[in-house]
């Protein structure tokens, strides 16, 4: 059986969250995620996570249909994230205060035993086994590119002073081109989102250990509480899906 859970944390030096998620059961051995890292300064950022959280939510809801296909679930992720671009955009531009505001995301569908991602930004989605962990989004950030390009390492990535540079975010510009992947997971396999307020702190490595030692169950607190003790400089937003 599915099960999704999650949890948000101001971190240890931030006065507000600008991270925001929803989770939550869509119907018989079906669930969704998505997770927001808003940007904008003290207003914006938390107002383009929430209501991209909430629209993403609402639309999903709204249009899966058990038994649906691999093509249609792509599309329902699709139209909930241009919606929420929409929605983010436009109040930005009617706005003054709220201009430029956006927010990275990351939504996640599984059913049928599939699980289809959709993001933009720096916020990321991992597949967890038995054996390992992968990274199954590509960062949109200045640093990746730098990192493709062979410049530098993913180690050095992680330190660089340019990582909160983001190239891809929603609600930034009128229309949106958000990647998408889609991939069995199996029985005792889970899925983890988080915002960067976690993955900078850690190797994929160490990722693995923490969430093996404390299990699915209790790995969001585990992860959280681990960012925090490694400085908390960030928010902090993790969300396990497990089946």
């Amino acid at each position: 059986m599915l099960k999704a859970f999650g949890k948000t944390d101001v971190g240890n030096v931030r006065e507000m969250n600008q991270d925001d998620f929803n989770c939550g059961v869509l119907g018989e051995d079906a669930v969704f995620a998505v997770v927001c890292d808003g940007m904008g300064g003290e207003k914006g950022g938390n107002i383009a996570s929430r209501t991209a959280c909430d629209i993403v939510t609402d639309s999903v809801t709204a249009a899966y249909g058990s038994g649906f296909g691999d093509n249609s679930i792509r599309g329902i992720l699709q139209t909930a994230v241009t919606a929420a671009n929409v929605s983010v955009f436009d109040r930005s531009q009617r706005d003054p205060d709220l201009r430029g505001m956006g927010t990275t995301i990351v939504a996640a569908i599984v059913c049928g035993g599939m699980a289809h991602v959709i993001h933009a930004g720096d916020s990321r989605a991992y597949h967890v086994t038995e054996n390992g962990i992968e990274q199954v989004t590509k960062d949109h950030s200045v640093v990746q590119l730098l990192v493709d390009r062979g410049e530098i390492t993913a180690d050095e990535a992680r330190f660089h002073p340019k990582k909160h540079f983001i190239t891809r975010a929603l609600g930034v510009m009128s229309i949106i081109d958000p990647d998408y992947c889609e991939f069995p997971i199996q029985e005792g396999e889970a899925i983890m989102v988080c915002t960067d307020g976690l993955s900078n702190y850690f190797s994929n490595g160490e990722l693995f250990n923490m969430i093996k030692n404390a299990g699915y169950n209790k790995c969001v607190d585990k992860l959280i509480a681990a960012a925090k003790k490694a400085g908390g400089a960030d928010n902090i937003t993790v969300v396990c899906i497990t089946r």
